[in-house]
């Protein structure tokens, strides 16, 4: 799948009043702080309406820490781990950096949720809990041709009967990069939600037709002024980290582009082009080099 480059979409000029939730601290701070499960759990509803049988009404915030069932298996550190009143599982990720696998990695990490909930010890019969992933995407993924659903809902189905579907694993991904919407545009809680998270940090104060409870809440968190100092320097590092992965994926992608002129110099150009494309898509330089042959 095609990854759209992320530098169109950094955001990270000077620091207005609210905090950019779409980075690491402030996301967390907003939606896996114990005590302020509401905005969780409507967050959920929202983008989970289609899939639920019921909507959630109570979740528990779980250690996003699952540790690999063998030495070697990789661990996984999740954004948000809950599930809610009938045992459900749910992952919450805001990934800002590229990676040319998410899709697999989120199938990895909702298995890895899935063998975590397995009973432990005695007999089981693999009735494990339903598993959602929601991922906000603050970058954007091709979907096929033709697809410009903000919102993509994947699990299993039948192939020969489609509308047969098994909801065991549900993966979603929210394409923060394609939410275009004007702020008077905004009218469903999930418009008002994805333009908040886009913009929050260029807006002076709430929007007045952002009404209600839990936007009153989500904009008194964001607020920069309401941090501890501890929580104004956990913010900066956030900051910074985006800052510092923009500029290593920028240098990576110009000393790429370098080496591939001069290897344009000695070989015919039309490969020379589409070695250049593969480096400007975020293929990285060794993938790239690899397929192309070189040394």
């Amino acid at each position: 799948m095609r990854l759209i480059g992320m530098e169109k979409n950094l955001e990270l000029g000077p620091q207005g009043k609210y905090a950019q939730l779409t980075l690491d601290f402030p996301f967390k701070k907003a939606f896996a702080t114990e005590g302020e499960e509401e905005l969780l759990i409507a967050m959920l509803n929202a983008f989970l309406e289609k899939k639920l049988s019921h909507p959630i009404t109570e979740v528990v915030i779980q250690n996003p820490y699952i540790q690999g069932q063998t030495r070697f298996n990789r661990d996984a550190v999740l954004d948000i781990r809950c599930r809610d009143s009938v045992g459900n599982r749910f992952i919450v990720e805001m990934q800002t950096g590229r990676q040319r696998y998410f899709i697999k990695r989120s199938v990895y990490y909702s298995s890895m949720a899935i063998s975590d909930s397995g009973q432990k010890g005695g007999d089981w019969n693999f009735n494990f809990p339903n598993v959602y992933s929601l991922n906000f995407l603050d970058y954007d993924i091709d979907f096929g041709e033709g697809n410009d659903d903000v919102v993509q809902y994947i699990s299993p189905s039948n192939e020969k009967y489609p509308r047969i579907r098994y909801d065991y694993e549900n993966l979603i991904f929210v394409r923060l990069t394609e939410f275009k919407k004007t702020l008077s545009e905004c009218e469903s809680f999930s418009d008002k939600l994805l333009y908040s998270l886009r913009h929050a940090h260029e807006l002076d104060g709430k929007p007045e037709q952002f009404s209600g409870k839990l936007f009153d809440r989500l904009f008194e968190i964001a607020k920069i002024a309401n941090f501890t100092p501890e929580e104004v320097l956990d913010y900066e590092a956030s900051r910074m980290r985006r800052w510092d992965e923009y500029a290593i994926k920028e240098f990576a992608r110009e000393e790429g582009v370098e080496e591939g002129i001069a290897i344009g110099d000695a070989r015919n150009q039309e490969k020379f082009k589409a070695f250049v494309s593969l480096l400007e898509s975020g293929v990285p330089l060794t993938d790239a080099k690899q397929r192309f042959g070189i040394e």
